[in-house]
């Protein structure tokens, strides 16, 4: 399986085939974030697109991540992980790999409690709770 950043400039190739893949997580938490909106974050650079590619079935998982960067952290944040077996060992590695060749020093996620278990397994640590009104 290979690892490929997404550029807007290939993205009228790639987005048919990523958003799909994205709206399957979108799916869970659909108020958080439209498709739309993740085009226009991606196009605009406020995300960026991974893609896994697994030989002679071309593309099969997508990720957005942001970075933020902190007084003592670069932090890689994923926002939406979607697709085929994207959530192995092997996939991970080479995210953490892209994401310290572009400056992070953390990596993390959000998720709903169900989900913890999982990330446990792929070696991320629950550090905190996310609190939330409407305002």
């Amino acid at each position: 399986m290979a690892l490929h950043h997404v550029t807007p400039n290939v993205m009228p190739v790639v987005w048919p085939i990523a958003a799909p893949l994205l709206q399957k997580a979108i799916d869970l938490d659909p108020g958080s974030i439209t498709i739309e909106q993740v085009e226009y974050g991606v196009r605009t650079g406020a995300y960026k697109l991974l893609v896994w590619e697994e030989p002679g079935e071309g593309i099969t998982g997508a990720v957005t991540i942001s970075f933020q960067d902190l007084p003592m952290h670069r932090v890689a944040h994923a926002h939406l992980m979607g697709g085929k077996g994207i959530v192995r060992k092997h996939v991970f590695e080479e995210a953490m790999q892209w994401m310290r060749l572009n400056g992070a020093t953390k990596a993390q996620c959000w998720c709903q409690d169900d989900l913890v278990p999982m990330y446990e397994k792929m070696g991320l640590a629950k550090t905190h709770n996310v609190m939330r009104i409407e305002l």
